[in-house]
């Protein structure tokens, strides 16, 4: 039985606690949370009561519930969970909660707690378990199916619910044929073994087949898999072409063509093998394969073919072609800035410069990368069609309740907690509160929040809550003791992590200006920067911004003084970099021009990257007060 510990203590407030000064509280807070890490419950739980109207007295509430659950009660979890719903911690404490029940196998309280499938991927099942231990398997099923139905394999939490379900009929051999398909074309042989282990002895018998092929594609030229479109393994010819393709795209050009002749693939069919080929041939720069290319592309319907085409053209200044592809496109992505550039690009070369210059003027009036090339060409000012957030009184009132939470999480260093609340916050406001509360943000110091902000409101223009200024002690700081422009170190840290001094990259990159550990270790050791030991300092914004700083100052020596190779090299590596121009200079060629080069860096998160903080420099520029330049005459005229 349940000890209630709790009882009224942490859910009344006391007398006492409005009396309290806000430093006071803030205090007495701390002093919880160093008693709760030490698992002093009673004392913390008494301090807790003192200090009920503080706006976090909640999260070290959050935080006895958490770490009790076997003493306290269900109905002060539940009443934590319905009472504090709008803070992040009570879906945290939700989850805990559900997981708690599971280990205790409280199914029917489990389902009051939570009635409807989770969002979780083992809690998912989880609800399976419960709802089969009720009695309410039945009910249950289509989640259960729905769930099965996945590519990827499902926690082991979910194998007894399967096996369950296929002995009482529900899950059939088809639901697990279907799956194996799933698995086959998303290349899981793992599951595709596992499947085949459910299915009936000829299922199995023809699972096994389809296995070897998958190891092996190029036995498709013989196999005798696909007789007729009747035979249970026709669909997953296509998905075996597609595959073969990338192994070798001239057998699997000659599968496509005994297998059309033999069944006549269906127009979607078609079209999708088609891409397939299409697509590798791009990517691939698979010359020989182009005529067949130019015959296909215009009839798949495939913008983003279409425009891997054009680059490909443009990187090898193939006006005839850039101009042809050009009017393949949808309306679309024909008129959007980027490609209107290049319109115009190709009638200046064939010497109609007045066309060209009327186009070039429309780029102009964009504020990106095309729209400042065009400007640039042209002598035009830049256009930074800029919107001002103004603050008016009152107009967030109403929440100030939950703008002071965010205000005390920041203030005790609950970063992702803060973040998470601020996300919450926007979520529930319409366009013009989350541009108030991104100006708010600014105006705190909250960097990273007011860009949020604009991204939440989609407020594109709004450049005083989009591109701010944050704490110029630092970032200037840096940039001047490596005579470097302030405003491109922002540019760049703009980019890289909106300004979340704590940001992590799935690839383990982190803080303000994204560092790989492995990189600040050699930037620290390059510049002596003894201070810096191990990889959680990078978490520390001075730090990481001068490491950050030190190692473009180290790209830019590199590249001799060129922002444009220096940035791609801070996104994608040296010498990535190094291979990408290399090869246009080679055999006497001079090189590629700058607008070529840069639309044509192969991978597209480089290219966007360039492209962005270019702009963003202009940007920070005029945020500051400082002239406007974009590219130096060096970069502009420069052939990569």
């Amino acid at each position: 039985m349940k000890k209630l510990i709790l009882g009224c203590l942490l859910f009344s407030a006391s007398n006492f606690a409005s009396a309290l000064s806000l430093d006071v509280q803030r205090n007495i807070f701390t002093d919880t949370l160093d008693l709760q890490e030490k698992k002093q419950w009673q004392k913390a739980n008494l301090n807790i009561n003192d200090i009920a109207d503080y706006p976090l007295a909640y999260v070290a509430q959050y935080n006895y519930l958490n770490a009790n659950m076997s003493t306290v009660s269900d109905a002060d979890i539940i009443n934590f969970i319905k009472t504090h719903k709008g803070k992040v911690v009570s879906d945290d404490l939700q989850r805990s909660y559900l997981f708690y029940l599971a280990k205790q196998k409280n199914w029917k309280q489990f389902l009051t707690a939570y009635p409807k499938m989770p969002n979780n991927r083992v809690l998912k099942c989880y609800y399976l378990q419960a709802s089969i231990a009720t009695g309410q398997s039945e009910k249950a099923w289509p989640d259960a199916q729905k769930y099965w139905l996945s590519s990827t394999s499902l926690p082991n939490a979910c194998d007894d619910v399967y096996v369950y379900y296929q002995a009482h009929k529900n899950l059939t051999q088809e639901d697990i044929w279907q799956r194996f398909n799933l698995a086959f074309v998303k290349n899981k042989q793992g599951l595709m073994r596992f499947l085949t282990a459910r299915m009936d002895k000829d299922k199995a018998a023809l699972a096994t087949q389809l296995y070897e092929l998958h190891k092996d594609p190029k036995s498709l030229l013989d196999s005798d898999l696909f007789a007729s479109r009747k035979v249970q393994s026709y669909r997953f010819l296509v998905p075996s072409i597609k595959r073969l393709a990338r192994k070798d795209l001239a057998k699997a050009m000659l599968a496509y063509q005994q297998f059309d002749k033999k069944i006549a693939f269906t127009a979607t069919e078609t079209n999708a093998i088609k891409k397939q080929f299409a697509t590798l041939i791009v990517q691939r720069d698979k010359t020989n394969y182009f005529s067949w290319l130019d015959k296909e592309l215009p009839s798949l319907n495939n913008a983003s073919l279409v425009e891997q085409r054009i680059r490909y053209a443009i990187k090898r200044s193939d006006w005839k072609n850039i101009g042809y592809w050009l009017s393949k496109l949808p309306d679309e992505q024909r008129y959007s800035s980027a490609w209107l550039y290049w319109q115009a690009k190709v009638l200046e070369q064939a010497g109609e410069a007045d066309k060209a210059k009327s186009i070039y003027e429309k780029v102009a009036k964009n504020r990106n990368f095309h729209g400042f090339m065009a400007s640039q060409k042209l002598g035009l000012n830049f256009s930074l069609n800029a919107q001002t957030i103004v603050e008016e009184k009152d107009s967030l009132n109403s929440l100030g309740g939950e703008l002071a939470v965010i205000d005390e999480l920041l203030f005790h260093q609950l970063r992702i907690q803060a973040k998470r609340q601020w996300q919450r916050l926007l979520n529930t406001q319409n366009k013009k509160i989350q541009q108030k509360l991104g100006l708010y943000a600014y105006d705190q110091g909250w960097a990273h929040l007011s860009v949020l902000a604009s991204i939440n409101s989609k407020s594109w223009n709004a450049l005083n809550i989009r591109f701010p200024t944050a704490k110029p002690e630092i970032f200037i700081k840096a940039a001047n003791k490596y005579d470097l422009e302030d405003t491109y170190i922002y540019a760049i840290t703009r980019r890289e992590s909106s300004f979340d001094e704590y940001a992590k990259s799935p690839v383990g990159a982190s803080g303000y200006m994204q560092l790989m550990p492995k990189t600040a270790k050699e930037t620290a050791r390059k510049i002596d920067l003894t201070e810096y030991n191990e990889v959680s300092q990078l978490n520390q914004g001075a730090l990481n911004v001068q490491l950050g700083t030190a190692y473009f100052n180290g790209l830019l020596t590199r590249y001799d003084g060129n922002r444009v190779l220096a940035t791609a090299a801070y996104n994608a590596g040296p010498h990535r970099v190094d291979r990408w121009v290399t090869p246009n200079k080679k055999n006497g060629n001079i090189g590629i021009e700058i607008d070529s080069w840069v639309d044509t860096i192969p991978y597209y998160e480089t290219r966007a990257y360039v492209q962005s903080v270019l702009a963003y420099n202009v940007i920070y520029q005029h945020v500051l007060g400082k002239p406007l330049k974009f590219l130096n005459q060096k970069e502009f005229l420069a052939r990569y």
